[in-house]
């Protein structure tokens, strides 16, 4: 029983009591009201506490829920650094078996047209292109170097294809081992979550990447300067 109508049943007797009872019918009568038992049973416990971590956590797709959205404008063409986890996506789709030159001095690597290869004889470097992306989804085209046209590799070059081909459906560090001559792979220890691919096609990231490093004439720069003629 509880305080109020202890309170009442000394002051007033039974009438009180009996007018308390009638009073909480009255309550129950209202839209939404609670009843002078459910009123009593109500605790701390009902309201929610604004500080609970369960409900203050960042979600994983926090961007799309606050309306944001990553526009990817450049796409980088290297090999993965020594430190980092890297996926590459699977699919033959997502890959793209063709012809480079790699500028040692200012470290750059251009796409060229096939019918130019010719041109750059001995300068050309046949690679396979692998989208790949890291664990902050950081998208970038990983150049592995397939055979050239003597069918001839080497250790470097598959270890980085082997490490390529694991990375599809594994998360994978790769770390040169100079020693050996050839790339160590490392798996990840733990269960690590999927990276986010861009909403992009094969040939939008291409271009991105190559936008401005793409050789298609003979009066570009690049063949300009290796005839001598810049």
């Amino acid at each position: 029983m509880s305080t109020k109508i202890l309170t009442a049943v000394e002051d007033n007797g039974q009438d009180a009591v009996e007018s308390l009872v009638r009073e909480g019918r009255a309550c129950n009568a209202l839209p939404g009201s609670a009843s002078l038992g459910e009123r009593s049973g109500m605790g701390i416990d009902a309201v929610p506490d604004p500080f609970n971590p369960a409900s203050l956590r960042l979600s994983q797709d926090f961007a799309s829920n606050a309306g944001v959205k990553k526009v990817l404008t450049t796409v980088p063409c290297r090999k993965p650094n020594r430190h980092e986890f890297v996926r590459v996506r699977r699919g033959e789709d997502w890959r793209l078996e063709t012809g480079v030159f790699e500028d040692k001095v200012n470290r750059d690597v251009y796409l060229v047209a096939p019918p130019l290869w010719s041109e750059l004889v001995g300068e050309v470097v046949p690679v396979c292109l692998f989208l790949a992306a890291n664990r902050q989804s950081d998208v970038f085209l990983w150049p592995c170097k397939l055979p050239g046209a003597d069918g001839r590799s080497n250790t470097w070059n598959e270890s980085a294809l082997a490490a390529a081909r694991v990375a599809e459906a594994k998360w994978v560090r790769v770390s040169a081992n100079m020693a050996g001559g050839m790339y160590d792979v490392w798996e990840a220890a733990g269960e690590l979550s999927e990276p986010t691919w861009p909403d992009l096609s094969y040939s939008q990231v291409l271009k991105l990447c190559f936008k401005d490093r793409f050789i298609q004439t003979t009066d570009h720069p690049v063949i300009r300067a290796l005839r001598g003629l810049e």
